[in-house]
Protein backbone atom coordinates (compact mmCIF):
# COMPACT_ATOMS: atom_id res chain seq x y z
CA UNK A 1 0.00 0.00 0.00
CA UNK A 2 1.04 3.49 -0.78
CA UNK A 3 2.45 5.81 2.40
CA UNK A 4 0.11 7.51 4.37
CA UNK A 5 0.70 11.32 4.69
CA UNK A 6 -0.82 12.93 7.69
CA UNK A 7 -0.25 16.51 8.83
CA UNK A 8 1.03 17.52 12.32
CA UNK A 9 -1.06 20.31 12.99
CA UNK A 10 -4.96 19.50 12.11
CA UNK A 11 -6.92 22.61 10.20
CA UNK A 12 -8.95 24.34 12.63
CA UNK A 13 -12.43 23.49 12.91
CA UNK A 14 -13.60 27.25 11.69
CA UNK A 15 -12.80 25.51 8.29
CA UNK A 16 -15.58 24.61 5.70
CA UNK A 17 -16.77 21.14 4.38
CA UNK A 18 -15.12 22.07 0.75
CA UNK A 19 -11.64 22.59 3.00
CA UNK A 20 -11.55 19.40 5.23
CA UNK A 21 -13.03 17.62 2.19
CA UNK A 22 -9.73 18.55 -0.08
CA UNK A 23 -7.26 18.16 3.10
CA UNK A 24 -9.17 14.76 3.76
CA UNK A 25 -8.08 13.80 -0.11
CA UNK A 26 -4.58 15.16 0.74
CA UNK A 27 -4.30 13.02 3.44
CA UNK A 28 -5.64 9.39 1.66
CA UNK A 29 -3.07 6.95 -0.56
CA UNK A 30 -2.75 7.33 -4.06
CA UNK A 31 -4.79 4.16 -4.61
CA UNK A 32 -8.10 6.13 -2.64
CA UNK A 33 -7.54 8.85 -5.07
CA UNK A 34 -8.62 6.95 -7.85
CA UNK A 35 -11.62 5.68 -6.10
CA UNK A 36 -15.20 7.59 -6.83
CA UNK A 37 -16.09 10.93 -5.74
CA UNK A 38 -18.05 9.11 -3.39
CA UNK A 39 -16.54 10.13 -0.18
CA UNK A 40 -16.71 14.00 -1.32
CA UNK A 41 -20.54 13.73 -2.01
CA UNK A 42 -20.60 11.76 1.71
CA UNK A 43 -19.14 14.46 3.17
CA UNK A 44 -21.07 17.05 1.68
CA UNK A 45 -24.61 15.70 2.70
CA UNK A 46 -26.24 17.50 5.49
CA UNK A 47 -26.43 16.93 8.81
CA UNK A 48 -29.69 14.33 8.29
CA UNK A 49 -27.61 12.31 6.02
CA UNK A 50 -23.97 12.54 8.27
CA UNK A 51 -26.08 10.95 11.00
CA UNK A 52 -26.09 7.41 9.35
CA UNK A 53 -22.10 7.65 9.44
CA UNK A 54 -21.61 9.40 12.48
CA UNK A 55 -21.63 5.98 14.39
CA UNK A 56 -18.69 5.90 15.33
CA UNK A 57 -18.20 9.21 16.36
CA UNK A 58 -20.39 11.41 17.82
CA UNK A 59 -19.71 14.59 19.87
CA UNK A 60 -20.15 13.33 23.31
CA UNK A 61 -17.20 10.22 22.72
CA UNK A 62 -15.10 12.53 20.80
CA UNK A 63 -12.10 11.66 23.46
CA UNK A 64 -12.99 8.29 23.17
CA UNK A 65 -12.45 8.08 19.12
CA UNK A 66 -9.23 10.26 18.95
CA UNK A 67 -7.45 7.80 21.74
CA UNK A 68 -8.70 5.35 19.46
CA UNK A 69 -7.74 6.51 16.02
CA UNK A 70 -4.36 7.44 17.22
CA UNK A 71 -4.14 4.28 18.56
CA UNK A 72 -4.30 2.35 14.96
CA UNK A 73 -2.43 5.16 13.44
CA UNK A 74 0.46 4.94 15.95
CA UNK A 75 -0.15 0.57 15.19
CA UNK A 76 0.20 1.70 11.62
CA UNK A 77 3.84 3.53 12.53
CA UNK A 78 2.57 6.85 11.71
CA UNK A 79 1.98 10.06 14.10
CA UNK A 80 -1.43 10.69 15.97
CA UNK A 81 -3.82 13.05 15.49
CA UNK A 82 -4.67 16.26 17.71
CA UNK A 83 -7.96 17.40 17.04
CA UNK A 84 -9.61 20.52 19.60
CA UNK A 85 -13.26 21.24 18.98
CA UNK A 86 -13.25 24.32 21.44
CA UNK A 87 -16.55 25.55 19.19
CA UNK A 88 -17.91 22.41 19.34
CA UNK A 89 -18.08 22.53 15.31
CA UNK A 90 -18.56 19.79 13.14
CA UNK A 91 -15.45 19.78 11.42
CA UNK A 92 -13.60 17.01 14.19
CA UNK A 93 -16.49 14.94 13.95
CA UNK A 94 -16.04 14.65 9.74
CA UNK A 95 -11.98 14.21 10.51
CA UNK A 96 -12.91 11.58 12.60
CA UNK A 97 -14.79 9.37 10.62
CA UNK A 98 -12.78 10.19 7.75
CA UNK A 99 -9.78 8.68 9.60
CA UNK A 100 -12.19 6.10 10.75
CA UNK A 101 -12.86 5.12 7.07
CA UNK A 102 -9.25 5.14 6.17
CA UNK A 103 -8.84 2.97 8.61
CA UNK A 104 -11.40 0.43 7.59
CA UNK A 105 -9.86 0.73 4.49
CA UNK A 106 -6.45 0.02 5.46
CA UNK A 107 -7.84 -2.95 7.51
CA UNK A 108 -9.46 -4.60 4.55
CA UNK A 109 -6.94 -3.90 2.17
CA UNK A 110 -4.50 -5.34 4.73
CA UNK A 111 -6.85 -8.32 5.20
CA UNK A 112 -7.22 -8.46 1.27
CA UNK A 113 -3.54 -8.40 0.82
CA UNK A 114 -3.21 -11.25 3.32
CA UNK A 115 -5.75 -13.07 1.80
CA UNK A 116 -3.03 -12.47 -1.44
CA UNK A 117 -0.47 -13.32 0.24
CA UNK A 118 -2.02 -17.19 2.05
CA UNK A 119 -3.58 -17.33 -1.58
CA UNK A 120 -0.16 -17.06 -3.16
CA UNK A 121 1.17 -19.07 -1.12
CA UNK A 122 -0.85 -21.75 -1.27
CA UNK A 123 -0.67 -21.00 -5.11
CA UNK A 124 3.16 -21.22 -4.90
CA UNK A 125 3.26 -24.98 -3.11
CA UNK A 126 0.40 -26.53 -5.31
CA UNK A 127 2.85 -25.08 -8.43
CA UNK A 128 5.90 -26.72 -6.56
CA UNK A 129 3.39 -29.55 -5.66
CA UNK A 130 2.68 -29.71 -9.47
CA UNK A 131 6.59 -29.36 -10.68
CA UNK A 132 7.21 -32.25 -8.41
CA UNK A 133 4.07 -34.47 -9.52
CA UNK A 134 5.07 -33.65 -13.15
CA UNK A 135 8.33 -34.57 -12.54
CA UNK A 136 8.08 -37.64 -11.28
CA UNK A 137 4.95 -38.59 -13.63
CA UNK A 138 7.84 -37.34 -16.41
CA UNK A 139 10.30 -40.13 -14.33
CA UNK A 140 7.46 -42.93 -14.11
CA UNK A 141 6.70 -42.01 -18.54
CA UNK A 142 10.14 -42.72 -18.62
CA UNK A 143 10.59 -45.66 -16.52
CA UNK A 144 7.57 -46.91 -18.53
CA UNK A 145 8.75 -46.24 -21.82
CA UNK A 146 12.30 -48.17 -20.71
CA UNK A 147 9.61 -50.96 -19.19
CA UNK A 148 7.79 -51.08 -22.40
CA UNK A 149 10.74 -51.25 -24.45
CA UNK A 150 11.95 -54.36 -22.56
CA UNK A 151 8.77 -55.57 -22.83
CA UNK A 152 8.83 -54.99 -26.28
CA UNK A 153 12.48 -56.93 -26.75
CA UNK A 154 10.91 -59.70 -24.64
CA UNK A 155 7.94 -60.12 -26.97
CA UNK A 156 10.13 -60.56 -30.20
CA UNK A 157 12.93 -62.51 -28.58
CA UNK A 158 9.71 -64.53 -27.36
CA UNK A 159 8.25 -64.42 -30.49
CA UNK A 160 11.51 -65.91 -32.06
CA UNK A 161 11.78 -68.46 -29.72
CA UNK A 162 8.21 -69.33 -30.81
CA UNK A 163 8.97 -69.74 -34.18
CA UNK A 164 12.09 -71.92 -33.26
CA UNK A 165 10.03 -74.18 -31.23
CA UNK A 166 7.23 -74.29 -33.72
CA UNK A 167 9.65 -75.19 -36.44
CA UNK A 168 11.33 -77.62 -34.10
CA UNK A 169 7.76 -78.92 -33.21
CA UNK A 170 6.97 -79.12 -36.89
CA UNK A 171 10.52 -81.43 -37.31
CA UNK A 172 9.91 -83.41 -35.01
CA UNK A 173 6.42 -83.67 -36.00
CA UNK A 174 7.74 -84.96 -39.52
CA UNK A 175 10.55 -87.12 -37.78
CA UNK A 176 7.33 -88.98 -35.60
CA UNK A 177 4.99 -89.44 -38.99
CA UNK A 178 8.30 -91.02 -40.23
CA UNK A 179 9.33 -93.19 -37.04
CA UNK A 180 5.80 -94.57 -37.22
CA UNK A 181 5.44 -95.20 -40.78
CA UNK A 182 8.98 -97.24 -40.79
CA UNK A 183 7.44 -99.32 -37.54
CA UNK A 184 4.30 -99.91 -39.08
CA UNK A 185 6.33 -101.05 -42.04
CA UNK A 186 8.16 -102.88 -40.07
CA UNK A 187 5.18 -104.02 -38.01
CA UNK A 188 3.75 -105.44 -40.90
CA UNK A 189 7.17 -107.27 -41.92
CA UNK A 190 7.85 -108.93 -38.53
CA UNK A 191 4.34 -109.92 -38.99
CA UNK A 192 5.03 -111.31 -42.20
CA UNK A 193 7.97 -113.16 -40.96
CA UNK A 194 6.48 -114.45 -37.66
CA UNK A 195 3.71 -116.00 -40.09
CA UNK A 196 6.35 -117.24 -41.92
CA UNK A 197 8.22 -118.62 -39.16
CA UNK A 198 4.90 -119.96 -37.95
CA UNK A 199 4.45 -121.73 -40.70
CA UNK A 200 8.31 -122.90 -41.00
CA UNK A 201 7.88 -124.02 -37.22
CA UNK A 202 4.47 -126.14 -37.90
CA UNK A 203 6.16 -127.61 -41.16
CA UNK A 204 9.30 -128.57 -38.65
CA UNK A 205 7.07 -130.10 -36.57
CA UNK A 206 5.06 -131.93 -38.85
CA UNK A 207 8.06 -133.09 -40.15
CA UNK A 208 9.51 -134.03 -36.71
CA UNK A 209 6.35 -135.66 -35.67
CA UNK A 210 7.09 -138.03 -38.80
CA UNK A 211 10.33 -138.59 -38.31
CA UNK A 212 9.91 -139.43 -35.26
CA UNK A 213 7.12 -142.10 -36.00
CA UNK A 214 8.87 -143.27 -38.94
CA UNK A 215 11.88 -143.87 -36.63
CA UNK A 216 9.26 -145.32 -34.06
CA UNK A 217 7.66 -147.35 -36.71
CA UNK A 218 11.19 -148.59 -38.00
CA UNK A 219 12.29 -149.68 -34.40
CA UNK A 220 9.22 -151.76 -33.88
CA UNK A 221 8.91 -153.42 -37.35
CA UNK A 222 11.18 -154.78 -39.69
CA UNK A 223 12.24 -152.79 -42.67
CA UNK A 224 11.72 -154.71 -45.62
CA UNK A 225 14.34 -153.68 -48.58
CA UNK A 226 13.78 -155.29 -52.04
CA UNK A 227 10.16 -156.46 -51.67
CA UNK A 228 8.83 -158.84 -54.15
CA UNK A 229 5.14 -159.41 -54.46
CA UNK A 230 3.92 -162.43 -54.56
CA UNK A 231 3.69 -164.49 -57.86
CA UNK A 232 0.29 -165.17 -57.45
CA UNK A 233 -1.10 -162.13 -57.00
CA UNK A 234 -2.92 -163.10 -53.56
CA UNK A 235 -3.32 -160.58 -50.17
CA UNK A 236 -0.71 -161.06 -47.30
CA UNK A 237 -2.08 -162.39 -44.13
CA UNK A 238 -4.10 -160.09 -41.92
CA UNK A 239 -2.08 -158.72 -38.69
CA UNK A 240 -3.35 -161.12 -35.60
CA UNK A 241 -1.62 -161.69 -32.43
CA UNK A 242 0.59 -164.51 -33.66
CA UNK A 243 1.66 -162.61 -36.41
CA UNK A 244 3.01 -159.59 -34.22
CA UNK A 245 4.68 -161.43 -31.71
CA UNK A 246 6.75 -163.38 -34.74
CA UNK A 247 8.00 -159.73 -36.46
CA UNK A 248 8.70 -158.51 -32.76
CA UNK A 249 11.30 -161.44 -32.33
CA UNK A 250 12.54 -160.81 -35.84
CA UNK A 251 12.89 -157.32 -35.12
CA UNK A 252 15.07 -158.26 -31.85
CA UNK A 253 17.25 -160.65 -33.74
CA UNK A 254 17.64 -157.85 -36.19
CA UNK A 255 18.75 -155.00 -33.93
CA UNK A 256 20.96 -157.88 -31.78
CA UNK A 257 23.20 -158.97 -35.17
CA UNK A 258 23.27 -155.30 -35.68
CA UNK A 259 24.31 -154.72 -32.42
CA UNK A 260 27.02 -157.47 -32.72
CA UNK A 261 28.17 -156.22 -36.09
CA UNK A 262 28.74 -152.82 -35.07
CA UNK A 263 31.05 -154.40 -31.53
CA UNK A 264 33.01 -156.30 -34.21
CA UNK A 265 33.79 -153.40 -36.15
CA UNK A 266 34.82 -151.24 -33.13
CA UNK A 267 36.73 -154.23 -31.47
CA UNK A 268 38.42 -154.44 -35.02
CA UNK A 269 39.47 -150.71 -35.16
CA UNK A 270 40.68 -150.43 -32.41
CA UNK A 271 43.01 -153.33 -32.21
CA UNK A 272 44.33 -152.16 -35.83
CA UNK A 273 45.08 -148.20 -33.69
CA UNK A 274 46.64 -150.15 -31.16
CA UNK A 275 48.77 -151.91 -33.52
CA UNK A 276 49.85 -148.77 -35.11
CA UNK A 277 50.27 -146.54 -32.16
CA UNK A 278 52.97 -150.23 -31.32
CA UNK A 279 54.59 -149.70 -34.15
CA UNK A 280 54.96 -145.80 -33.79
CA UNK A 281 56.60 -146.51 -31.13
CA UNK A 282 59.38 -149.09 -31.97
CA UNK A 283 60.02 -146.10 -34.76
CA UNK A 284 59.93 -143.73 -32.13
CA UNK A 285 62.63 -146.18 -30.18
CA UNK A 286 64.43 -146.92 -33.08
CA UNK A 287 65.04 -143.48 -34.33
CA UNK A 288 66.05 -141.97 -31.40
CA UNK A 289 67.85 -144.11 -29.93
CA UNK A 290 71.05 -144.60 -32.47
CA UNK A 291 74.05 -146.60 -31.51
CA UNK A 292 77.60 -143.93 -30.05
CA UNK A 293 80.63 -145.32 -29.80
CA UNK A 294 81.25 -143.77 -26.11
CA UNK A 295 80.73 -147.02 -23.25
CA UNK A 296 78.97 -144.89 -21.05
CA UNK A 297 75.81 -144.31 -23.24
CA UNK A 298 75.01 -148.16 -22.96
CA UNK A 299 73.36 -148.27 -19.36
CA UNK A 300 71.42 -145.67 -21.38
CA UNK A 301 70.31 -147.43 -24.17
CA UNK A 302 69.32 -150.26 -21.59
CA UNK A 303 67.31 -147.96 -19.56
CA UNK A 304 65.41 -146.81 -22.60
CA UNK A 305 64.67 -150.42 -23.61
CA UNK A 306 63.71 -150.90 -19.79
CA UNK A 307 61.33 -147.27 -20.06
CA UNK A 308 59.69 -148.55 -23.40
CA UNK A 309 59.52 -152.37 -22.45
CA UNK A 310 57.69 -151.31 -19.38
CA UNK A 311 55.80 -148.15 -21.57
CA UNK A 312 54.41 -151.21 -23.65
CA UNK A 313 53.96 -153.71 -20.47
CA UNK A 314 51.97 -151.17 -18.97
CA UNK A 315 50.21 -150.15 -22.70
CA UNK A 316 49.42 -154.02 -23.09
CA UNK A 317 48.07 -153.78 -19.76
CA UNK A 318 45.67 -150.59 -20.39
CA UNK A 319 45.04 -152.08 -23.69
CA UNK A 320 43.59 -155.37 -21.99
CA UNK A 321 41.94 -152.86 -19.33
CA UNK A 322 40.41 -151.07 -22.13
CA UNK A 323 38.76 -153.98 -24.04
CA UNK A 324 36.78 -154.11 -20.91
CA UNK A 325 35.73 -150.19 -20.71
CA UNK A 326 34.16 -148.11 -22.47
CA UNK A 327 35.81 -146.38 -25.71
CA UNK A 328 36.08 -142.91 -23.88
CA UNK A 329 38.02 -144.63 -21.39
CA UNK A 330 40.41 -146.41 -23.41
CA UNK A 331 41.09 -143.04 -25.36
CA UNK A 332 41.75 -141.36 -22.00
CA UNK A 333 44.19 -144.07 -21.21
CA UNK A 334 45.85 -144.24 -24.83
CA UNK A 335 46.70 -140.30 -24.74
CA UNK A 336 48.05 -140.88 -21.16
CA UNK A 337 50.04 -143.49 -22.31
CA UNK A 338 51.07 -141.49 -25.24
CA UNK A 339 51.80 -138.61 -22.79
CA UNK A 340 53.67 -140.31 -20.96
CA UNK A 341 55.80 -141.85 -23.35
CA UNK A 342 56.72 -138.43 -24.60
CA UNK A 343 58.11 -137.63 -21.00
CA UNK A 344 60.27 -140.73 -21.08
CA UNK A 345 61.32 -139.43 -24.17
CA UNK A 346 62.06 -136.27 -23.32
CA UNK A 347 63.91 -137.09 -20.72
CA UNK A 348 65.81 -139.61 -22.54
CA UNK A 349 67.26 -137.55 -24.97
CA UNK A 350 67.96 -134.71 -21.81
CA UNK A 351 70.16 -136.89 -20.27
CA UNK A 352 71.74 -137.88 -23.59
CA UNK A 353 72.32 -134.15 -24.16
CA UNK A 354 74.06 -134.38 -21.15
CA UNK A 355 76.34 -137.13 -21.74
CA UNK A 356 77.37 -135.77 -24.66
CA UNK A 357 78.63 -133.12 -23.26
CA UNK A 358 80.86 -134.74 -20.39
CA UNK A 359 82.04 -137.12 -22.49
CA UNK A 360 83.47 -134.11 -25.06
CA UNK A 361 84.92 -132.58 -21.52
CA UNK A 362 86.54 -136.07 -20.58
CA UNK A 363 87.83 -136.54 -24.20
CA UNK A 364 89.16 -133.33 -25.33
CA UNK A 365 90.47 -133.41 -29.44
Amino acid sequence: MGDWWTPTMMPDPSLDTKELSSISGISMSPSRQNLPHSLHSTMALPKTSYSVISAFCTEENISQCIVYINQEVCSLGLTGVSLESESGGLSAVLVLNLLYEVLQLQRRAQRALHELETQQLKSGSDLEHLQHSTYRLKDQLEHTRRENSGLHEGERQLQLKIKTLQNCLKSEKEEVQKLQSIISSRATQYNHDTKRKERECTKLKERLTQLLMDKRDKKLSIEISNHVGRSDGKRGLWKTGKMEARHEGEMYRALLSDYETRQRSLMMENSELKKVLQHMKEDMITILSPKKPCVKTEPADDSLEQAVSEGEEEAGDRSREGLEQSCEQAREQLTNSIRMQWRKLKSHMERLDSQGTTCGCCFPP
